[in-house]
C-alpha cells in the first residue's frame, strides 16, 4: 500500500513537471520569435522588444525626425488633415480591417540623404496583417485608387500601393517609407541590431511626453537645406532645428529654435522670419474683412547664434502645412 502511495506520489510530481514544462515552452514561445519579419538567420525577434522603441528601429545616419501623436491629432480639430495625412502615407483602408482614427497611436518619420532623399516611418498602433494579405491578393483599389501588391524582400512581405511601400512588422508596428528607407530599416531587424543610433539630443525631444507634435534635424551637412536656401532666405546657413508643438486652437501651436553658425547669420535669418511675423499682425484686421490668415501670430528673437520662435497656425494653415508635408513625403 505504501508502495502504491510513493508510486502516485511520484507520478503525480512527474505530471506536474511536464505541465510546468509545457506551460513555460508555450508562454516563451508568444514572447520570443512571435515578429512577423525574419532575421538573417532565420528567427523572429519578438514583438515586445520590437513595439518597445520605435526610434531602435530608425537607420543611423539621420539627418531629421518628425514625431506626432496621432492619437490627440486626430481627436483636436485636425482630426480630418490627419486622417488624410496618415492615409496618403498607408494605402490601408476597410479591406485591411483598418481605420486611422481607430488604429493609429503615433508616427515617426526619419529624414534621410542616403541614396537621395529618403525616408523611413514608424507607425505604431493596431494592424492586422492576415486582413492586408487578403486585401492584397484580391486586387482591389486602395484608398489611393491603385490597388495593393505584395513583393517579397528578404523573405519578408513587402506591400506597394503606387510609390507607397511598407512591411507590417508586428501587430502594433508597421514600417512604410521609400524604397532605400524600407530596406535599411529591415536590414537592421534582419540583423539584430535594434537599439537606438539617433542622436541623444534627437531622441530627448523625442521623448518629451508633454510635446503632441517634435520636429528636430542636423541640416549642417544636407545639401537639400543648401539648395533650398536660395529660394526660402532663413534656410540660409541653417544648421539645426528644434520644433516643440501641439494642436490646441487655434490650430497648431509652434514653439522652436534655428541654429545658425554664428550670430550674424542668426540675425540674417531673423530679418527673413520678421517680415513674415510682421504679415501676421495683420491677422486681426484681415479677419474683420473674412480673410483669415494661416499664421495668426509668429514672434521672432535672436540669442546669439541661435533664432526662437513661437507661432500659432489655425486649422486652414496647419491642413495646407500637413496637405504638402505628405505630397513631399512620397516624391
Amino acid at each position: 500500500m505504501t508502495r502504491q502511495l510513493e508510486l502516485k506520489t511520484v507520478v503525480r510530481h512527474w505530471i506536474f513537471l511536464t505541465l510546468a514544462i509545457l506551460v513555460f515552452t508555450l508562454t516563451a514561445c508568444t514572447k520570443k520569435g512571435d515578429s512577423i519579419v525574419l532575421a538573417g538567420d532565420g528567427t523572429r525577434l519578438s514583438s515586445e522588444e520590437i513595439d518597445r522603441d520605435p526610434l531602435a528601429l530608425l537607420p543611423s545616419g539621420v539627418a531629421g525626425l518628425v514625431h506626432i501623436d496621432a492619437r490627440t491629432a486626430l481627436q483636436s480639430e485636425l482630426g480630418r488633415p490627419t486622417t488624410k495625412l496618415i492615409q496618403s502615407m498607408m494605402p490601408l483602408g476597410p479591406e485591411s480591417n483598418f481605420d486611422p482614427g481607430r488604429d493609429v497611436r503615433r508616427v515617426i518619420v526619419g529624414l534621410y540623404s542616403l541614396q537621395g532623399a529618403d525616408v523611413a516611418v514608424v507607425v505604431q498602433g493596431s494592424f492586422d496583417p492576415d486582413a492586408i494579405r487578403m486585401a492584397a491578393s484580391s486586387g482591389r483599389p486602395t484608398a489611393l485608387g491603385v490597388p495593393l501588391t505584395r513583393l517579397e524582400y528578404a523573405n519578408n512581405d513587402l506591400f506597394v500601393a503606387g510609390d507607397v511601400g511598407f512591411v507590417v512588422v508586428t501587430k502594433q508596428t508597421l514600417i512604410l517609407g521609400n524604397e532605400t528607407g524600407i530596406r535599411r530599416t529591415l536590414d537592421r531587424i534582419r540583423d539584430k541590431r535594434v537599439r537606438r543610433d539617433v542622436p541623444d539630443w534627437m531622441a530627448s525631444l523625442i521623448d518629451d511626453p508633454k510635446a503632441s507634435v517634435v520636429a528636430v534635424a542636423d541640416l549642417s551637412t544636407d545639401p537639400i537645406v543648401h539648395s533650398a536656401a536660395q529660394q526660402t532666405p532663413f534656410l540660409h546657413g541653417l544648421t539645426v532645428v528644434r520644433i516643440l508643438g501641439n494642436f490646441e486652437p487655434p490650430g497648431l501651436n509652434l514653439a522652436g529654435t534655428f541654429t545658425y553658425p554664428d550670430a550674424s547669420a542668426a540675425q540674417t535669418a531673423s530679418t527673413s522670419l520678421e517680415q513674415i511675423a510682421q504679415l501676421s499682425s495683420y491677422a486681426r484686421l484681415l479677419s474683420l474683412l473674412g480673410i483669415q490668415p494661416p499664421i495668426q501670430d509668429l514672434k521672432v528673437r535672436v540669442v546669439d547664434q541661435d533664432v526662437q520662435f513661437i507661432a500659432a497656425i489655425n486649422v486652414q494653415g496647419a491642413s495646407s502645412l500637413m496637405e504638402w508635408w505628405a505630397s513631399s513625403l512620397r516624391r
